[in-house]
């Protein structure tokens, strides 16, 4: 059985291997991972080389697009439209003891 070589091979041109696009991120190896199986970004572009994940820095599924939209999100359509608050619900008001007596004079 070989051994394992000290130096890991480098990333393909353009890309990083899992544990830099975990520091680049911020995000966990296994939060990429977690990523990566449900496609969500930045983990969405990764590939297996071998033994190891690669992933792209550029292009859509990129991780330097993955930074762009954490900075600059899109407006959500949907919350322009209800931006109004809610209207506060009316309770049924309690009847009060004034009330009863103009309603039934035998209950004074």
């Amino acid at each position: 059985m070989p051994t394992p070589s000290q130096n890991p091979p480098a990333a393909p041109a353009g890309h990083v291997w899992i544990d830099e696009a975990s520091r680049l991120t911020g995000l966990s190896v296994k939060t990429l991972y977690n990523r990566r199986y449900k496609k969500e970004a930045p983990a969405k572009g990764s590939f297996p080389i071998g033994r190891k994940l690669a992933f792209p820095l550029g292009g859509p599924d990129g991780i330097n697009a993955w930074f762009d939209a954490q900075r600059n999100p899109a407006p959500d359509v949907a919350a322009e439209h209800e931006s109004r608050p809610p209207e506060p619900r009316k309770l049924p008001r309690p009847a009060r003891a004034h009330d009863r007596r103009e309603l039934d004079p035998a209950a004074a």
